[in-house]
């Protein structure tokens, strides 16, 4: 509020208490005009009293309002205990359909996906464990004209499924065009077979149905 203000109001009560006081002694047009007066210096006081009351509101309040406005602009805490609504997966047993000849995965947090395997028709149903991951190396292959001599050939993203009788198959990225891999060889496209082997852990039983 300005220093000026409090003189002001008081001045103007003062002028309004000395009129109260001054006895009628004056003709009646006189005391007409000097009403007229009285009240001209009274809306006058009003007005000086609004001013002064919206001065020391401006400076009290806006502050106020301007917090407030910063207030309004933090960003709102998150409750871990409202659950989210993006999708959440669950983790699911990968599976080999023997007879499509497709594997499925489902990671945890991630969508299922399938690939399409070159299999053999001879794998049969069972549960097998992941033994063992090698990023590189050399598996049977059999030669395509009789007689069928096996040889090896080095493979990328093998993944070893150890059978409950003691055989094993490999998943493993079909990259070598031409040879005819070994019956337990399963293949896969690089990318996919590279994806399977980020995803399957030493452990993890694939259901062969």
């Amino acid at each position: 509020m300005s220093e000026h203000e409090p003189d002001e109001l008081g001045s103007a009560l003062r002028v309004l208490a000395a009129d109260a006081s001054v006895p009628p002694t004056l003709s009646g047009g006189q005391i007409r005009r000097r009403g007229e007066a009285r009240g001209r210096r009274r809306r006058a006081l009003v007005a000086t009293a609004a001013v002064v009351v919206l001065g020391t509101g401006a400076a009290v309040g806006v502050p106020w309002v301007m917090d407030g406005s910063k207030e309004d602009r933090r960003p709102v805490a998150i409750d871990p205990s409202i659950p989210s609504s993006a999708p959440v997966f669950v983790y699911a047993p990968p599976r080999i359909d023997i007879r499509t000849k497709v594997l499925t995965l489902r990671p945890a947090g991630e969508k299922a996906r399938s690939f399409r395997l070159t299999m053999s028709d001879d794998v049969t149903a069972g549960k097998a464990k992941v033994a063992f991951k090698n990023p590189k190396m050399k598996l049977p292959a059999l030669l395509s004209t009789p007689p069928e001599t096996a040889y090896e050939v080095e493979v990328s993203w093998a993944v070893n499924l150890s059978l409950p009788n003691g055989e094993a198959l490999y998943l493993v990225a079909d990259h070598v065009s031409g040879i005819r891999m070994h019956p337990s060889v399963l293949r896969m496209p690089a990318a996919d077979a590279k994806w399977v082997y980020d995803r399957l852990k030493v452990g993890d039983t694939v259901t062969l149905q």
